[in-house]
């Protein structure tokens, strides 16, 4: 119920559908006005959020900067967040397009930055019964010299809102002292900054796996890009959720 959910307001959240389906009202409306707001307001929406400065400005205001860049501290643990590694037809884990979470969380290991590694992801595929994330995550950070002793992950979230709450047993189980560096893709920092203080977790945030607002404006970029259309869609998606983590919070 909770992925059809899912589904539903990421199908509602994209824009390209907005588009589509105001000039489809457009096509088919017999009013000659309506159909020239139909059609004039899905022009409109496609050429503000298929323009790529538009979405770098929003993505800079919504995403936190690293918190961590210029700190000498050392964390007790690093919390990060599943979402970097996928199952293949074979159900075998493979790194996807968000794997910067795990380079930066290994890469703050070998710089004395962290003291563990708390791998906050299970499987969140529930159609997907012999892929573990957090167990395959685990097995890739020993391989790249991370001794066993400071892993630690958690095998049954499947949400964001999971991770938090299994994260905060976690860090108590263990004792490890806040505040914690929490590492998983810029446009998803905020959301998860909020959720794990709601779930009475501190975290300084260390944003990666950008896929926008970290690059230049180039004047080529006022032109339309149907890729920035799905992008909006994930930064909305990101917003819709974390206003109604505020509200549900309160």
């Amino acid at each position: 119920m909770h992925s059809f959910l899912s589904f539903i307001v990421s199908f509602l959240l994209t824009p390209i559908i907005w588009i589509v389906a105001l000039f489809v009202m457009g096509f088919f409306t017999k009013s000659v006005n309506k159909r020239k707001i139909f059609t004039g307001a899905a022009l409109v929406l496609f050429l503000l959020l298929s323009n790529n400065w538009l979405l770098i400005k929003y993505a800079r205001y919504w995403q936190q900067t690293n918190a961590v860049e210029n700190k000498n501290t050392v964390y007790s643990s690093a919390i990060l967040l599943g979402g970097f590694a996928s199952p293949n037809e074979k159900e075998e884990g493979y790194f996807n397009a968000s794997a910067d979470r795990f380079i930066q969380a290994t890469r703050q290991y070998k710089l004395g930055k962290i003291s563990h590694i708390l791998i906050a992801g299970g499987n969140g595929k529930k159609d997907v019964a012999n892929f573990n994330e957090g167990a395959w995550a685990k097995k890739e950070l020993i391989i790249m010299g991370v001794p066993d002793s400071v892993i630690i992950f958690e095998d049954q979230s499947a949400s964001t809102y999971d991770n938090a709450i299994m994260a905060k047993k976690l860090v108590d189980s263990f004792k490890l002292a806040p505040p914690y560096l929490l590492i998983t893709s810029a446009h998803h920092m905020r959301r998860a900054s909020l959720l794990f203080k709601q779930a009475g977790i501190q975290t300084d945030p260390l944003p990666c796996s950008y896929i926008a607002g970290n690059e230049k404006y180039l004047l080529k970029d006022i032109l339309p890009r149907i890729d920035v259309l799905s992008t909006w869609g994930i930064y909305l998606k990101e917003t819709a959720a974390y206003f109604i983590y505020i509200i549900k919070g309160k």
